[in-house]
């Protein structure tokens, strides 16, 4: 379960959220970053919660970030997951979708990219698209300090219990993953950044340890991550209602031209630009 936090934040969201007011409305975020012994590994801790009337379902879509995300989970009904179970999400390759209904919560952290494959036994590839039991990849000191958080209302309340866990796993990091970390920071901060070999060139790495690297810790081949970071910078400029025609953003963010931009903003987001533009429902 991803979270939905608030653009003004200090640090990125784990994803681009799609028509994010109406997110806002149904399920209010709220979010902190980790403690200073954490922050190498941990992006953020997150809360979620929702009351939703009787009959109401708010279908909330996001395209995501290239982080894995573990959480405690009230409520979720996402497909498959217990009603009450802390779990592991790994990258997904499409857009990510839940419906929201009742009344439930989610508490998570939000790792860096590739973070928690450098401390499990587990590739993050063979977590891509999946969510499993956290207790299948993660020490039950760990899981167990998330099956214990509740929602407090207030994220500070939930980091000050899980964090300790947490910290156990800092010694299991692999040095290795710190390259790969850099690469996915390069491409997230530079919109001109929009092919491998411009990525082989700022980075000193060849294609091949590349492609390596970006399957143990991120899941997802280099191309497809800067595809993705691509597309979070159309969403948002399409969200900021920019006056910039669709070929020059797709000309901006490195897609061959503006139908390219369209079959790979439709592919992620579920409609073409022009119609999330003009603010319709990427789903019913």
């Amino acid at each position: 379960m991803p979270a939905w936090t608030n653009p003004s934040a200090p640090t990125p969201p784990p994803g681009v959220v799609l028509h994010p007011s109406a997110q806002a409305q149904a399920a209010p975020p709220r979010s902190i970053e980790p403690g200073p012994e954490l922050a190498p590994l941990v992006e953020r801790h997150w809360l979620l919660s929702w009351d939703l009337p009787a009959q109401q379902r708010f279908p909330g879509s996001l395209v995501p970030h290239l982080s894995h995300n573990l959480t405690h989970e009230v409520g979720s009904g996402r497909p498959g997951i217990p009603y009450d179970a802390v779990v592991v999400t790994g990258v997904p390759t499409r857009r990510f979708d839940v419906d929201l209904v009742g009344r439930g919560h989610v508490l998570g952290t939000k790792f860096h990219p590739g973070a928690l494959a450098a401390v499990i036994d587990v590739t993050a590839r063979a977590l891509t698209d999946r969510t499993v039991l956290a207790d299948a990849v993660l020490p039950r000191a760990v899981v167990d300090a998330y099956a214990g958080a509740d929602d407090p209302g207030d994220p500070e309340a939930f980091r000050h219990p899980v964090e300790p866990a947490l910290a156990t796993l800092l010694d299991r990091v692999d040095p290795a993953w710190a390259e790969v970390h850099e690469a996915v920071l390069r491409i997230a901060a530079d919109p001109r950044l929009t092919t491998v070999s411009r990525l082989v060139a700022e980075t000193g790495s060849s294609e091949r340890t590349l492609q390596r690297q970006f399957a143990r810790y991120v899941g997802v081949a280099p191309k497809r991550v800067i595809t993705r970071y691509r597309l979070h910078d159309a969403v948002a400029a399409l969200d900021a209602s920019t006056d910039e025609s669709l070929a020059d953003l797709a000309a901006r963010l490195g897609f061959f031209d503006q139908a390219h931009l369209a079959r790979e903003f439709t592919r992620f987001v579920g409609i073409a630009p022009s119609a999330y533009r003009a603010g319709r429902p990427v789903r019913d």
